[in-house]
């Protein structure tokens, strides 16, 4: 297995302070010991209207020369709703980002199915899944064209367990859709319980289904640090909800499953990249992290991820 970082832990969104260039990411990764960069499919990083011909020759060139792989391009493409003009965009985007991948010699794109956030609640499950598919087909499609192959992740809305990125994957039905089946969302979901005495035996059985799928793997570590309160609007009383929040990498709920999950990886003869990626923000005394404290977890998850690899 090989250790890449994604660049959305540079990208200024989760610290106080800028973001880093995609040629400072380079030459920081090479240094500290990456064997991969996995590049963020919108600005400021590698967003397809900002990198010409030129600019994707001279990244690959740069990342050659320091030994750093360009291991994947993370699209944020939502293929659910109705609306035709958002569906167009949506596509366009992904075409673009395909071909950009193709440009820079990165094999996979991860994609969602309908992005991160909320879908229209006046749109039924089910044809959300329908517009989700019928968005991956074409992209799938495009894929072969270019010679990529796509990474489904399962990541909510619509794909909201393991099980829908396998549905979605055999309904799509072309040799370009793969997985990116990441732990922590396993965790998330439901899928796996990370205080079972079965933790090893679910993330095997789960796994072994995308023995001949899994393409790539995110990695980052939460913890639930409480309840919080929801108020809801017209003086509708309060909901509790559960207050998620990004921790140092080995000290949340990744930590807890960890070396279950690298053991399962090496039984089903996984060699591919583990992303390390940290892509939410973090409080210390309810202030936001800075670039410094960013810059050491980078370090330190490179040093937690190869002990874990090597030992296991």
């Amino acid at each position: 297995m090989k250790i890449s970082l994604h660049s959305v832990s540079y990208s200024g969104f989760f610290y106080r302070g800028d973001p880093l260039s995609i040629e400072d990411m380079i030459r920081k990764l090479s240094e500290i010991g990456y064997d991969g960069l996995e590049l963020m499919a919108k600005r400021p990083h590698a967003n397809p209207m900002d990198l010409d011909g030129k600019a994707r020759k001279e990244i690959r060139e740069l990342a050659d020369s320091h030994n750093i792989e360009l291991a994947n391009l993370a699209a944020y493409n939502d293929f659910s709703g109705p609306d035709s003009f958002k569906r167009e965009l949506n596509l366009l985007y992904i075409h673009e980002v395909i071909k950009m991948a193709r440009d820079l010699g990165i094999k996979t794109v991860r994609v969602f199915a309908a992005g991160m956030g909320a879908v229209d609640q006046n749109v039924s499950y089910w044809k959300h899944w329908e517009l989700c598919r019928e968005g991956l087909i074409e992209a799938a499609k495009w894929a072969e064209d270019y010679g990529v192959t796509l990474a489904l992740q399962n990541h909510p809305p619509v794909m909201d367990s393991f099980k829908d990125v396998l549905d979605m994957i055999d309904e799509v039905g072309r040799e370009s859709l793969k997985a990116c089946i990441d732990p922590e969302l396993l965790v998330r979901s439901g899928d796996i319980n990370p205080f079972s005495e079965r933790l090893y035996d679910d993330l095997l059985e789960i796994y072994s289904k995308f023995k001949d799928l899994l393409v790539f793997i995110h990695v980052g570590d939460s913890t639930i640090k409480s309840k919080r309160a929801v108020w809801l609007l017209g003086g509708g009383g309060v909901l509790t909800a559960q207050k998620v929040e990004r921790e140092v990498l080995g000290k949340g709920t990744f930590g807890k499953i960890a070396e279950s999950f690298v053991k399962v990886l090496k039984q089903i003869g996984y060699d591919g990249f583990l992303s390390y990626e940290i892509c939410s923000p973090r409080y210390v005394k309810h202030t936001l992290v800075s670039f410094e404290t960013v810059d050491t977890e980078v370090r330190d998850g490179l040093k937690y991820l190869k002990q874990l690899v090597s030992k296991v």
